[in-house]
């Protein structure tokens, strides 16, 4: 039995190979009765493909393993979550509005942001809000080795606890991507995967409205962990 799980990479890799060979098989009339059974495995194939490609990227997907992106369904709550942050000054704004609505939010923090803004990571700290880890570097974790991806998680995890006081218990992967190798490692390092059900697409600026309506709209249907 493997000790560690097949990367989905692998995965991939081992059915493009069996495409391509299906449908070479397939191109010379070999395995072609009495239904062409070659091309029936190409596209069987494909389709499995893409099936496990989809749920390493869907954030609410639980195929390779169980993530948080919702709360209780009998309370009408929404979660809301940061990412990227630390970065004043803006932190800092988001902070007073928090504040002024008396508002707690989760904040997944990048490593290095954590490392340069110590301050405005402890600032958040204090004012009461939970604290995530979002990684190290933000780089995509479906991309790196088994020794580069327990990296990324410990050592956020050991800035993030420098700069704030307490060591983060939460892990939200870059663009919510895992695989069953990403999820062993947070489980070893003792964190538990969050994502999200609702996006805000704040990035492509459509506006505070667009942002209001979208979140408001979506968010209230049913209890979920909003953000992103």
């Amino acid at each position: 039995m493997l000790d560690t799980p097949m990367r989905l990479t692998t995965l991939l890799a081992i059915a493009t190979v069996l495409v391509l060979i299906a449908l070479l098989l397939d191109y010379l009339h070999i395995l072609r009765r009495p239904w062409r059974p070659a091309l029936a495995l190409a596209i069987a194939t494909i389709l499995v493909g893409t099936y496990l490609t989809l749920n390493a990227v869907l954030p609410t997907s639980s195929f390779y393993g169980p993530v948080i992106y919702q709360g209780s369904q009998s309370d009408k709550v929404v979660a809301l979550t940061f990412d990227d942050g630390p970065n004043p000054p803006y932190t800092l704004q988001l902070l007073d509005i928090l504040a002024k609505y008396d508002v707690k939010a989760t904040f997944f923090f990048i490593g290095q942001n954590a490392e340069n803004y110590p301050e405005a990571a402890k600032a958040i700290a204090q004012k009461g809000h939970l604290i995530g880890s979002h990684t190290y570097t933000h780089s995509d974790l479906l991309k790196l080795d088994e020794a580069q991806i327990a990296a990324e998680m410990a050592k956020s995890v050991e800035v993030i606890g420098n700069a704030t006081g307490t060591r983060p218990k939460l892990l939200r992967p870059p663009h919510g991507f895992r695989d069953p190798l990403v999820l062993q490692l947070a489980k070893e390092q003792k964190l538990a995967i969050v994502q999200w059900s609702v996006m805000a697409e704040d990035w492509k600026k459509p506006g505070t409205e667009v942002i209001a309506d979208r979140i408001l709209g979506e968010c209230f249907e049913t209890p979920v962990y909003c953000g992103h």
